[in-house]
């Protein structure tokens, strides 16, 4: 008997969702080498996440790679795609596999256009649909092309610190995405009592200035784990509530949205897996 299309879709993401936990398992170049020739250090403010990538060269090539820090899923099997794929080329090779991952990434380039040794990145190909995964997703590639310049004028400790998504400079000093994630990360479904940050229901937040005068407008756009959830208005009034508190916020606006369904496969964290009986 043939499988219709949404069973080969379920197949295929749950065998991508197989792909990422093994890399986040991957204990392989995980480390740090010393001596090393590359060093850089990666931040993203809005989760936490954190990457330091070290390199060793020899004749020309990365004789060898590891990386620490800490991260999701999403963030740890990325870096420890990169690392595998990196080892044994040319730095050369390095900035054009970074480059195409991005492209792949950002500008929703198809799979067949990464490279061979990256061909299991495909696997990320969903995050696409989340904003703020996709940061998580290219951490650890922005670290390495910023090691690689920082390198390539003499240098061998870079600093990277990623940009969050829709502020401007003189907003960031007075309210950034770590706020808000602090903020809302203590609600829970009221049903299932997990965080709703842990069960992967941001879909994503932007901050600008307010239109009524001084200070910031919020906007946050989350989901549910079903459209019927009689504690949808109750969820709704606590995250509202949670912004709202946030010093320097003026306006708050939450907003819903069930595209795409949520799942918790592969939008939910490890921790809130385990608590939910996914394995």
């Amino acid at each position: 008997m043939s499988k219709t299309a949404n069973e080969g879709d379920a197949e295929l993401q749950e065998l991508y969702h197989d792909v990422l936990v093994d890399y986040y398992k991957d204990a392989t170049r995980q480390g740090r080498l010393d001596p090393h020739d590359v060093h850089a250090h990666g931040v993203n403010p809005v989760c936490g996440d954190e990457v330091e990538l070290t390199l060793r060269l020899k004749d020309g090539k990365v004789d060898a790679v590891r990386y620490g820090g800490q991260g999701c899923v999403i963030s740890r099997a990325s870096a420890a795609m990169m690392t595998e794929a990196l080892e044994g080329g040319t730095l050369a090779e390095a900035r054009k596999m970074a480059l195409a991952f991005r492209a792949f990434m950002l500008e929703g380039a198809p799979a067949e256009s990464l490279p061979e040794k990256l061909s299991e990145a495909a696997a990320l190909a969903g995050v696409r649909k989340f904003p703020l995964r996709v940061k998580c997703a290219l951490l650890g590639w922005n670290t390495l092309l910023r090691g690689l310049d920082d390198f390539a004028k003499g240098g061998r400790d870079a600093e990277y610190t990623d940009t969050p998504l829709c502020q401007t400079e003189k907003k960031m000093k007075t309210l950034t995405f770590k706020e808000i994630g602090d903020a809302v990360g203590p609600v829970k479904d009221p049903e299932i009592h997990i965080s709703i940050a842990e069960l992967g229901l941001i879909y994503g937040a932007e901050i600008k200035p307010s239109t009524e005068g001084e200070g910031n407008r919020v906007k946050l756009t989350m989901s549910l784990t079903s459209p019927a959830c009689p504690y949808g208005p109750m969820l709704l009034a606590s995250v509202h509530g949670a912004l709202a508190k946030i010093p320097g916020v003026r306006d708050v606006d939450v907003d819903l949205s069930f595209t795409p369904t949520w799942d918790p496969r592969s939008m939910a964290s490890e921790e809130a897996k385990d608590q939910l009986g996914i394995f």
